[in-house]
């Protein structure tokens, strides 16, 4: 498990954050069934997991009341930083562990299996556009072969597809954690990092300010600069002196992470807007592949598009 993996599940082991990111962009439809209260939600440790399942998705399963009944509502998340084209595929073997599991302990509710909700969290620069479901994966068979097909859907949330007005202005813990991950510049994560810790501070919430700051320094900050190692720091305060004063070390490296990613995505998105509108007048893929400089390969999956 990496350091990202770790600083996530660190944070995510803290239910305030799992409510603020329930409530804050997950359907109100889904949301005001939920029983979110403290005392209510409950977070399933590694004793309910099996081994197997422990492995794959690190124990980040929460237990919540659902319609006012005593039911499990388990939800997985899955912390991605780059597109899976086949976390359907992966999410359907984590649900079967946990629903395998929860047979083999006696912890089924009259006889049912708990109702179960799937997130993929996304923190990748890019929006996601790998499929959500499994039978997206599947190849197509005959209406009546069909019938018995696997299903499951994930929920996407998805934090490059959020414009920075849907994120701003609320001091929601998740909305915080997407400001950060899209930060280009040390003067912005400074800015998120001194809200969140006055937000914090007005609740005492000492436990979040560490699961943060650990976050920050352990998971965020080595990531965006290439810096590997950062000091170990258990306040936020701590860490916003040590990016204010150590910043001129590595500034050069986040900003230009930020810059080179941005203006490699929007650079190779223009080559493949470019290059279907060609396919589009009836170019030849080879042509095109040459004329936008990009491989042939993907010209060739650009042309199968293009014919949709």
């Amino acid at each position: 498990m990496g350091n990202q993996d770790r600083g996530y599940k660190l944070l995510f082991s803290n239910k305030e954050i799992v409510r603020d990111l329930l409530t804050r962009f997950v359907d109100p439809e889904i949301v005001k069934e939920l029983d979110l209260c403290n005392d209510k939600m409950v977070r399933e440790h590694s004793d309910f997991i099996t081994d197997d399942l422990r492995e794959r998705i690190d124990d980040i399963i929460w237990r919540v009341n659902f319609r006012g009944r005593i039911l499990y509502l388990c939800i997985l998340i899955e912390f991605q930083s780059a597109e899976d084209r086949w976390m359907a595929a992966r999410l359907m073997t984590y649900t079967g562990l946990l629903y395998e599991d929860i047979v083999r302990r006696k912890k089924t509710v009259d006889g049912k299996l708990p109702p179960l909700l799937p997130i993929v969290l996304h923190t990748g620069l890019s929006p996601w556009k790998a499929p959500r479901s499994i039978k997206d994966l599947i190849a197509p068979v005959s209406p009546a072969l069909s019938r018995y097909a696997p299903s499951l859907d994930f929920l996407l949330l998805d934090a490059a597809a959020f414009k920075d007005s849907e994120l701003e202005g609320s001091d929601d813990l998740a909305s915080f954690l997407f400001r950060m991950e899209r930060s280009r510049a040390p003067e912005e994560l400074i800015k998120q990092i001194s809200r969140l810790g006055s937000v914090l501070e007005k609740e005492g919430s000492a436990h979040l300010r560490r699961a943060f700051s650990v976050f920050l320094t352990k998971a965020l900050l080595p990531r965006k600069t290439g810096r590997k190692e950062f000091p170990d720091l258990d306040d936020l305060l701590e860490v916003e002196k040590m990016i204010t004063d150590t910043r001129p070390e590595w500034a050069d490296a986040l900003i230009k992470e930020g810059e080179v990613k941005g203006v490699r995505l929007g650079v190779s998105q223009t080559k493949r807007d470019t290059a279907l509108r060609m396919l589009r007048r009836g170019m030849a893929s080879a042509e095109v592949a040459e004329l936008v400089d990009l491989p042939e390969e993907e010209v060739l999956r650009l042309a199968k598009e293009a014919v949709n």
